[in-house]
């Protein structure tokens, strides 16, 4: 799972050695029109790969949820995340994703990259099953993902990639793997949460002067001013890589649950100077999420964040939601985990975010 990030720069990673013909000998690759260049880790035994189809999302939703069962003890991803992974605004499945299958047809194993439109920071995610895919499985996935950006460097012309993967605190196992292959810890995310309860409303947060607060309304303008502001808002926050328009549009119309009903914008003088996004992608389990939240620098310290999520989350208490979540980075330098905690929400899982650069392929 990412989470965004910022480059460092490890050493190069040793040259990789693919085991292309044999492995086609051998089955490991299926259904598979062009070949990884490099592999520096065998797949196990009686694995082979194939490339996903939106009709797995049913077994990767089962695999994913076994991966965090494992890593955490419970389960928090939703199939509407997994409908998303599988049809993300920048991510080709034919090109970017891989999924490992044992003998008995099992899906063992995933791996993708995912590409942030025109920009060389890209994240990769893996999961595996934690009784049916080895340590070796997430290796050999990991080492395809960073051939993959290998390529992508050298064919958008890119000096390197600045390559994210990001790991529950619990996983010490995929922290080890991550690091064997060049990555390093770079930061902690925290995702926070507070309860939505049905017969208690939340307090209401107004902002003095000419500051209100509203539901966004989606129009062409107010799309382009509501990228505007998120650009430069976020411009200084760890990680962070400025999109174009038509990318963050992209990406917006890619969201399989995005619950615009409950997004928010703080005006001042009619313009926008804070955006709120919501997401439904856990909906299913009674969860309002808050994908970003932000504000414009000459207005921080004025409460109009505090207003905005306590308006969100009040909305989606009142639709009947029973919890209230976001990701927030602990070093955040706006005072944004305060502002969160100060409203009562609570860490409820630890997230590293680990990095490394990716060169071009020769």
């Amino acid at each position: 799972m990412g989470v965004a990030v910022l480059l460092c720069r490890p050493p190069q990673p040793p040259t990789c050695k693919f085991v292309g013909l044999v492995a086609v000998a051998h089955g490991i690759l299926r259904g598979m029109t062009t070949l990884p260049a490099t592999l520096a880790a065998t797949l196990p035994a009686a694995v082979t790969l194939r490339r996903p189809t939106t009709a797995d999302a049913p077994a990767l939703l089962a695999l994913v949820r076994a991966d965090e069962l494992h890593a955490i003890g419970r389960a928090t991803l939703s199939r509407a995340e997994v409908d998303e992974m599988l049809v993300p605004a920048h991510t080709r499945l034919a090109d970017d994703q891989w999924l490992a299958v044992d003998d008995g047809d099992r899906i063992v194993g995933w791996g993708m990259v995912w590409d942030h439109g025109n920009t060389d920071h890209q994240d990769v995610d893996v999961y595996r099953h934690p009784r049916l895919g080895s340590e070796t499985l997430r290796e050999a996935l990991i080492d395809l993902l960073l051939d993959r950006l290998g390529e992508r460097a050298r064919d958008r012309g890119y000096a390197r990639i600045q390559a994210e993967a990001g790991c529950y605190a619990e996983d010490a196992a995929y922290a080890r793997t991550l690091r064997s292959r060049g990555f390093r810890l770079a930061r902690t995310f925290h995702r926070l949460q507070m309860p939505l309860a049905a017969n208690r409303p939340l307090p209401s947060s107004t902002v003095g002067g000419d500051v209100r607060v509203v539901p966004f309304d989606f129009t062409e303008d107010g799309w382009r001013h509501l990228h505007q502001v998120v650009n430069e808002a976020f411009v200084d926050h760890f990680g962070y890589v400025p999109t174009g328009y038509d990318d963050y549009r992209a990406d917006a119309e890619a969201e399989v649950a995005p619950d615009r009903e409950f997004w928010r914008v703080a005006l001042a003088d009619g313009d926008i100077v804070g955006v709120v996004k919501a997401s439904g992608r856990n909906a299913e389990q009674d969860v309002g999420y808050v994908a970003e939240l932000a504000v414009l620098p000459g207005y921080r310290g004025r409460g109009i964040g505090r207003a905005m999520l306590l308006d969100v989350f009040e909305a989606y208490r009142r639709s009947g939601r029973r919890r209230g979540e976001l990701t927030v980075d602990t070093e955040n330098t706006t005072g944004a985990l305060g502002l969160y905690t100060s409203i009562g929400m609570t860490t409820d899982v630890e997230i590293h975010s680990y990095l490394r650069e990716v060169w071009p392929s020769r």
